[in-house]
């Protein structure tokens, strides 16, 4: 179907059951993972740029 068969409704009816059927696929278990895997990722990320700090400052004292 080409976007120019749909008229207004159509592409109205379109975006509405996409969205409908997005909102019907996300569950309170899936946003709790979500949240939990983001401050998991963050801490993670964190903690290795800060590692990588450390290291690198401390390299560039030995080595001068």
């Amino acid at each position: 179907m080409s976007e120019a068969s749909l008229n207004g409704s159509g592409k109205v009816g379109f975006l509405g059951g996409t969205l409908i059927s997005v909102l019907n696929g996300i569950t309170f278990e899936g946003v709790v993972e979500t949240v939990f895997y983001t401050i998991l990722g963050t801490m993670v990320s964190f903690g290795v740029s800060w590692l990588l700090k450390y290291f690198l400052k401390n390299h560039s004292r030995n080595s001068q």
